[in-house]
């Protein structure tokens, strides 16, 4: 006999409403843009812009050992998000408010390591920026 471990739909629908239900913050993707300047050197920029979606921000820091070398990736916080957002590693996410609160001043994340998506969320380790 062969176990199956597979979620129904119904669990899922679930999983994922409790783990959206408990997303306190609220953030905004800034999404990488490259650009010619007048020189037509290649220029980075991440304008907002993004509507502002729900998350969920652990700011514990942490460390994870990743893949055959066994390389330490450091990181300052974890956010959760919905499993429907889009998400490139190259993006970086500004929360605007903190438990529902509007922050005076935004806190800027780029993300630090492979974009993790599990059964209920999404799942990015991040690292905190001074802009």
């Amino acid at each position: 006999m062969t176990a199956t471990y597979a979620f129904t739909d119904d669990e899922l629908e679930y999983m994922r409403n409790v783990q959206e239900g408990h997303m306190m913050d609220t953030c905004v993707f800034q999404h990488r843009t490259v650009t010619p300047n007048t020189y037509n050197e290649q220029v980075e920029t991440w304008p907002t812009d993004s509507a502002e979606i729900n998350c969920g921000l652990d700011m514990r820091p942490g460390s994870e050992r990743r893949g055959a070398d066994s390389t330490v990736l450091q990181y300052d916080a974890v956010l959760r998000l919905p499993i429907t957002t889009s998400v490139d590693v190259k993006d970086k996410i500004r929360i605007t408010k903190r438990f529902g609160e509007i922050l005076t001043t935004p806190l800027t994340y780029e993300i630090v390591g492979p974009v993790q998506r599990g059964p209920s969320g999404i799942r990015v380790l991040l690292k905190r920026i001074d802009l």
